[in-house]
């Protein structure tokens, strides 16, 4: 792409000069040194290496492809681990010439091409098992290798594959964790909440060093997971639950709930710095969801009313709402304007299911559309304006720390 640190600073330098910070001299002088360099795909070498380059590898592909049954499984296997070792390698010699992105990108290669070999060692020797237990060897092997070289970019594959081998464990009925979450609208949003709140808890941990872009990723990725579970859950007011139909109480949910309690506990002492009541004022935040959770786990076993469900449902909304809201505040706070933004995500999200879920099927479809589109319009602008608002207070919150 093009240099987008230039194009910004010529905008930018453009309002230094009309609040009369730098003159006009100045910024001339400033904007010499930073040149704008013309994008890497308009240089006529790098168009004809992506094209010869990618003929070559489909040419190769396709030789493979015909010829794949009549391969020698050695053949199979010391290809892919000759391509593997060679993204590595290669990912590592970028590094030390200070190509950092380049090298990040080469090694995110290398580390797809292990699941790669491990789905090739199944087919060859016709392995049976579950999907999950492919995707489990692959970030399990995946993720001590990434933290050793060490790679942001192979920590947050890694992390992305044990989420997807979470998930895919969660829709098998032939695991412990799939067969207990089948057949039941309650128990799956409770186990991809207590995910949510572990990979947060996770994010929290690798802290603002090296690691900070790991730590970015993993606290997305819970906050979504998170207020994804919650989502639905505010839909028990109107009694659509189904209770555990064993009447057996949950086993694997539980024990992803104690692992998320260790996530929490774990992260509350990894905190920005702040006073200790503003720090335990989050830590609450996270363990009241924890504990809403808990709850709705021993409803489910215990068979509880319709009321108590309807309790529940409502308990959401409240619980969705301090959520968000907390996110925001403690974001403008502890500068992580990324909490900022998804609260207040999250609250548009929340008021437009609460909206649909009230009022949307009172009214007529023309109507319908007319006074949702002038809601989102209304709510799209206030919100707006109040993440502008915790924005810049993180950004200045930043600045001073």
């Amino acid at each position: 792409m093009a240099d987008r640190f230039s194009t910004r600073l010529r905008g930018e330098m453009a309002r230094w000069i009309r609040d009369g910070l730098v003159t006009a001299e100045q910024g001339e002088r400033i904007l010499a040194r930073y040149p704008a360099s013309a994008a890497w795909f308009t240089r006529p070498i790098a168009l004809f290496s992506l094209i010869g380059g990618a003929l070559i590898a489909a040419g190769v592909a396709l030789v493979i492809a015909h010829n794949w049954a009549e391969l020698h499984r050695w053949v199979k296997l010391g290809g892919v681990v000759v391509l593997m070792a060679g993204a590595h390698g290669a990912g590592l010699a970028a590094r030390e010439r200070g190509y950092a992105k380049l090298s990040e990108g080469v090694l995110v290669i290398g580390g797809s091409l292990l699941m790669v070999g491990i789905a090739l060692v199944g087919q060859i020797y016709n392995l049976s098992g579950r999907p999950a237990d492919a995707i489990f060897m692959w970030w399990a092997l995946l993720l001590p290798a990434a933290y050793a070289l060490p790679s942001t970019a192979l920590v947050g594959l890694g992390w992305a594959g044990a989420l997807a081998w979470y998930w895919t464990l969660a829709f098998d009925r032939t695991s412990w964790l799939g067969a207990e979450l089948a057949g039941n609208a309650v128990l799956p949003p409770v186990g991809f909440g207590a995910v949510g709140l572990i990979l947060f808890g996770l994010g929290v941990l690798h802290g603002d060093g090296g690691y900070r872009r790991v730590r970015h990723l993993l606290e997305q990725l819970g906050l979504i997971t998170l207020v994804g579970a919650l989502l639905p859950l505010g839909f028990l007011w109107r009694d659509l639950h189904m209770s555990s139909s064993t009447g057996r109480w949950p086993e694997a949910v539980p024990f992803v709930l104690v692992l998320a309690l260790a996530a929490v506990v774990a992260a509350s002492s990894r905190l920005p710095r702040d006073t200790a009541s503003a720090r335990a004022g989050f830590a609450t935040v996270l363990l009241a969801v924890l504990v809403y959770l808990v709850a709705l786990t021993g409803a489910v076993g215990a068979r509880a009313s319709g009321a108590v469900f309807r309790a529940l449902g409502y308990t959401d909304w409240a619980l969705s709402l301090v959520t968000s809201l907390a996110l925001i505040l403690y974001g403008a706070r502890w500068a992580r304007r990324a909490w900022v933004n998804w609260g207040v995500v999250f609250i548009g999200v929340h008021a437009l299911t609460r909206y649909f879920d009230l009022f949307g099927t009172m009214l007529q479809t023309s109507l319908l559309f007319f006074l949702t589109g002038a809601f989102v319009l209304a709510l799209g602008w206030v919100l707006e304006k109040f993440r502008r608002r915790m924005t810049a207070q993180a950004a200045a919150q930043g600045s001073r720390a």
